[in-house]
């Protein structure tokens, strides 16, 4: 789901319709409770309430979709947020796993960027790199 090529991370089916549900159901209870709560306080805390959730799960959502890592045209392209980084294969020194991690450094020890390591898929990126002939600490 949402990927980039044959060559990328993507995105898993479970937790990504989990938080679109919870969106979708937060936005439409806040609206339903502020339609039909009269102003009632109860009714303005609850409405509130199910707007921070529907907030926060569209902040989820974001980070869930925008979390990838595929290679392109013989180059790394890693993303999350609104951060970006591309680096050519043969420019990158090393490749290190900490904490669920992937740094990656080009041939200076520059850091890069990022790759989360629980992605779907990273396993196809991995292997290129790996095929490429990139260093793993």
């Amino acid at each position: 789901m949402f990927r980039h090529g044959d060559i990328s991370t993507e995105t898993d089916r479970g937790p990504f319709l989990f938080t679109l549900a919870a969106l979708l159901g937060s936005l439409m209870a806040a609206v339903l409770i502020f339609a039909l709560g009269g102003g009632h306080a109860l009714a303005i805390v609850a409405g509130v309430l199910l707007s921070a959730v529907a907030v926060a799960a569209a902040a989820v959502l974001f980070a869930l979709t925008s979390d990838r890592a595929y290679i392109e045209d013989d180059a790394l392209c890693m993303r999350y947020m609104f951060r970006s980084a591309r680096i050519p294969l043969g420019e990158i020194g090393r490749i290190a796993y900490k904490d669920d991690v992937y740094s990656v450094f080009d041939r200076k020890e520059n850091p890069v960027g990022t790759i989360n390591a629980r992605l779907t898929g990273i396993d196809r990126v991995l292997n290129k790199l790996d095929q490429s002939g990139v260093r793993f600490d």
